[in-house]
């Protein structure tokens, strides 16, 4: 299996406080992988160092063979690297389908956002083709024409995927996808985002708290403490470690 995410070496200081030591994580084709550890743990500033929205102090991130360097966020979007974000980041006096919309323009670079901002600037059928694909993977076709506003929770989460979705990735970046959910909601939005994973073929790399849902969706997990990493291998193994289980899950079960 190839590998589409390499990050090696990942330190990052804040005010001399390291936030990460030395972390190295890899993430292959079409594999899905969970990052999880305590809050404080580093998992969010690894995930931005990731990204772009933060430049590590050491190491190095490459995607499909290719050093990221310090290339923006939306040059690594470009790239084949999609997120959702821990707390919902929707665009407000939009419908479902116009979201998407927006997300296209992006995805093609061609400079006519501010003309779906400004009212103007007619979508192409290639446009809306794309993106009535992708309400049609997330089952939400019948909300198409939905105001954002009448969404539920797990609804615009879905319509957060769905952006991601939009612009092709090789690999998805979930940051905690679960949040705010209840164990039905979180049950279905891992069932759908499976499916359409096994589908497409893209790569994930989840962040989350939810333990069941770590081990139930992912293949392998990474396991951080205080900036460390202190624990990697196949999830059901590390749920099972003993030091995982002092570090982070305690006493918790899976599924309690």
């Amino acid at each position: 299996m190839n590998v589409l995410l390499d990050a090696v070496g990942i330190t990052k200081s804040f005010s001399g406080i390291r936030a990460l030591d030395d972390v190295t994580l890899r993430v292959d084709e079409g594999e899905r992988v969970g990052l999880i550890g305590p809050n404080g743990a580093g998992k969010t500033t690894l995930f931005n160092c990731i990204l772009g929205t933060l430049r590590p102090d050491s190491g190095s991130v490459t995607l499909n063979g290719v050093d990221l360097g310090s290339l923006p966020v939306h040059r690594r979007a470009r790239m084949g690297m999609g997120r959702t974000f821990q707390r919902i980041e929707l665009f407000s006096d939009t419908t479902v389908v116009e979201h998407l919309l927006i997300a296209e323009r992006v995805r093609q670079g061609n400079g006519a956002l501010w003309k779906d901002l400004l009212g103007r600037g007619r979508p192409t059928s290639d446009e809306i083709r794309h993106c009535a694909e992708v309400l049609d993977l997330l089952g939400l076709t019948d909300l198409a024409e939905e105001p954002i506003e009448s969404l539920s929770l797990g609804q615009g989460r879905l319509v957060e995927v769905g952006r991601a979705l939009v612009t092709g990735p090789r690999l998805l970046l979930l940051d905690e996808p679960s949040s705010g959910l209840d164990r039905a909601e979180t049950d279905a939005l891992a069932a759908t985002l499976a499916e359409i994973q096994r589908e497409k073929g893209f790569a994930v790399l989840l962040v989350e708290h939810d333990v069941e849902l770590v081990a139930a969706f992912t293949d392998r997990t990474y396991v951080l403490d205080f900036g460390r990493l202190i624990a990697n291998g196949p999830t059901e193994q590390m749920m099972a470690d003993a030091e995982v289980r002092r570090a982070y899950l305690g006493d918790l079960e899976v599924g309690r």
